[in-house]
């Protein structure tokens, strides 16, 4: 399986999740503390250090995840930092229940709509660049596009917002039942394509994976290169994120992924696994411009960090991106490839991702410096429960 993201027609995906959460590890035998976790960050720039709210807050998220995990509604790892600084990096629950291996801070995960900010990102650099504009017409960058409507109307900045008003793939039951004959990206333009624009492009929201994959093509015609060679050029490589990919490394496992999607007794505690493990140099590709691929928590607060810093993106543009365009049904408003939220006063960003056996979450709040990561290797709520948890502390009272 290759995709992620979004409503399935068949129940199994899901478009939404994020958070995290850090604590000390060892090595080797030798304890890292946070003043060196956060030199991996942010390459030990002075940082202002937890204070007593801090240290509550990091409490009462190792406890709540703790007691998700206990009731089996949450599995995976969660990290939160502040200004760099890690005050929480825990693991939960088993990254292979059949083998009873546990998850740990280093495990990549599953991404699944996570990554579509890598896209969005990637985007912003050819745009930086002057590659490419937000308000570049469909028609003017994949001139053989189908829907004569979507290439005279549509643009980057639509496709960037779920406002385009072209469908969803993965609510297609055609595009489900041929998914194994599936070859490439222009292969599933079939099932979209041909369609009615659901709605004036800006005019509406409607979450729709079709838009990524159009970005990803309209990258690859930009670059005349394959796109995740462009994401790992553009975000991984300048970020230091070694663990992530959209391959699958030989160096260190992922975590499994098991669902109750459908509800088959397994011997598992109702889980069965929701995808076979892919092997190293098998030509797998677990992601593609919709999102997917695989990540830590650790590569994944470098890549917030940067964002946060305008380090990836110019400020202009960074603010461009995480500025809310248009009204969306996660009650926050969609940016340029970011959710974005306002939560008494406090504004944070970031994006979700779920599907059969994966719930991930990222959100950061650049007023307040704090930074979170939850990666889940299972498809209970827990993960976005301890995303909304963080986000209630941080927005009363107690973290002001």
């Amino acid at each position: 399986m290759i995709f992620n993201g979004g409503s399935g027609s068949n129940g199994v995906f899901d478009h939404h999740f994020i958070s995290w959460s850090m604590q000390d590890r060892r090595r080797n035998g030798a304890l890292i503390g946070p003043i060196v976790i956060a030199c991996l960050f942010t390459g030990c720039h002075a940082r202002r250090l937890p204070d007593e709210r801090d240290a509550a807050l990091a409490a009462d998220i190792r406890d709540f995840a703790a007691s998700l995990s206990a009731k089996d509604e949450f599995s995976g790892v969660v990290l939160l930092a502040r200004n760099g600084s890690p005050l929480v990096r825990s693991a939960f629950g088993m990254a292979n229940r059949e083998t009873g291996a546990s998850n740990s801070p280093e495990t990549p995960f599953m991404l699944s709509s996570v990554a579509k900010m890598f896209t969005a990102v990637t985007i912003g650099r050819l745009v930086e660049r002057k590659q490419l504009s937000f308000e570049s017409r469909l028609g003017s960058v994949l001139p053989e596009y189908p829907s004569a409507d979507a290439r005279d109307r549509v643009t980057v900045r639509h496709l960037l917002t779920m406002s385009s008003g072209i469908p969803d793939l993965f609510r297609v039951p055609r595009f489900w039942a041929e998914i194994g004959t599936i070859r490439s990206s222009i292969e599933m333009w079939k099932y979209f394509a041909d369609s009615p624009l659901q709605f004036a492009p800006g005019t509406q929201w409607a979450y729709s994976n079709s838009n990524y994959l159009i970005l990803g093509q309209i990258v690859e015609r930009v670059t005349g290169r394959e796109f995740h060679a462009v994401a790992e050029e553009e975000v991984f490589r300048p970020l230091h994120m070694s663990d992530t990919s959209y391959r699958v490394a030989s160096a260190r496992r992922p975590a499994l992924g098991y669902t109750r999607i459908p509800a088959v007794a397994t011997g598992l505690s109702g889980w069965t696994l929701a995808w076979s493990e892919p092997q190293p140099g098998s030509g797998f590709m677990p992601g593609n411009a919709m999102g997917g691929g695989y990540s830590t928590v650790d590569d994944l607060a470098r890549f917030a960090e940067a964002v946060i810093d305008n380090r990836i993106l110019k400020r202009e543009t960074t603010g461009l991106m995480l500025t809310g365009a248009i009204d969306a049904d996660y009650g926050g408003r969609d940016g340029l490839g970011f959710e974005t939220r306002m939560t008494n006063g406090v504004r944070s960003a970031g994006h979700r991702g779920a599907l059969a056996g994966s719930s991930t979450h990222v959100e950061f709040y650049p007023d307040l410096g704090y930074v979170l990561i939850v990666l889940g290797n299972t498809d209970s709520s827990g993960t976005e429960d301890i995303a909304s948890h963080v986000r209630a502390w941080l927005s009363s009272s107690k973290a002001k």
